[in-house]
């Protein structure tokens, strides 16, 4: 029974497949043009940077600096402070590369990877001023106010983290006593593997909500529900609809904080760990995606 129903549906998918053949084909070069013209230029630069800077020992300096934020405010391993300043800076899913560096030189453990993934999820910055507020919504303070709603509530969710005892606060990294070009080397065999990874996924999704939109006769108001799945073309897709402006704001702020379950894909694959479970991470971004709209609300009423 179990076979002859994996064979329906392996027929199905290969049915779909070749009926939306040229559809599928323009996702695909979609997807390609989305990762290498868009999204790769803002990741490598910061995922090469990452291995490097722990690998020369500034993540000792960065804790320092802000181990009274993380560790009383958000509970967390001092450390993590590079995985969170990182992440604003970069966005996600680079913030589960960042987690997982850290896990792989003992600086952190499993539970801050936990703790951190609840709250460490953050758009980049440049992406939502300069694509959503400027290129989607033809607003940059529109684009502000996404901003400021969508990091507010990430430290709103990171501020109610318990306090768990196995935090290692005095853990530290020893100077790496490789040669920068054997550390750069490491820093692109790692960010490469990365990248591909996330465009496997990317453009997974993208054929997924292809066939979907080929198949269902969905409103032009209401396809920027594909955003739970793959947010950038959510987010198209909002900006077409004939939605109020305040409103398109809102749900973005939504769509965004929620990260869409492309982001959540390649963040578990990055991490590749079967201790992390999925279910709390997910519940942290509905709250996520929910806080973020709201704060959006009042702002594009006040501002």
């Amino acid at each position: 029974m179990k076979k002859t129903i994996k064979l329906i549906l392996f027929s199905i998918i290969i049915f779909l497949i070749l009926y939306n053949s040229y559809e599928i084909m323009e996702s695909i070069r979609f997807s390609f043009s989305l990762c290498i013209n868009n999204l790769f230029p803002s990741l490598i630069p910061f995922m090469l940077l990452s291995n490097i800077l722990i690998k020369y020992n500034f993540i000792n300096d960065l804790s320092y600096l802000l181990e009274k934020i993380t560790t009383k405010v958000f509970k967390v391993n001092k450390n993590c402070s590079f995985a969170l300043v990182m992440s604003m800076i970069s966005g996600a899913p680079s913030n589960a590369k960042y987690l997982k560096d850290l896990l792989e030189n003992n600086l952190i453990n499993e539970i801050d990877i936990k703790k951190c993934l609840n709250f460490c999820h953050f758009t980049n910055p440049i992406f939502i001023i300069g694509t959503i507020g400027y290129t989607f919504l033809n607003n940059k303070k529109l684009g502000l106010i996404i901003l400021i709603s969508h990091f507010t509530s990430s430290f709103i969710i990171g501020m109610f983290n318990k306090k768990n005892k196995s935090i290692l606060s005095n853990t530290t990294i020893k100077k790496e006593k490789n040669n920068f070009i054997s550390i750069l080397k490491d820093s692109i065999n790692n960010t490469v593997d990365t990248l591909f990874l996330i465009l496997g996924i990317i453009t997974t999704c993208i054929i997924i909500t292809t066939i979907i939109n080929n198949i269902f006769d969905i409103s032009d108001n209401y396809k920027f529900i594909f955003g739970l799945l793959e947010i950038t073309q959510g987010l198209k897709y909002l900006t077409l609809s004939n939605l109020n402006i305040n409103i398109k704001t809102i749900i973005s702020s939504f769509l965004i904080s929620f990260g869409g379950f492309c982001i959540h894909a390649q963040v578990f694959s990055i991490l590749n760990t079967k201790k992390i479970r999925y279910m709390p991470y997910f519940i942290s971004r509905i709250i996520h995606g929910f806080l973020s709209s709201t704060i959006s609300l009042l702002l594009v009423n006040v501002i």
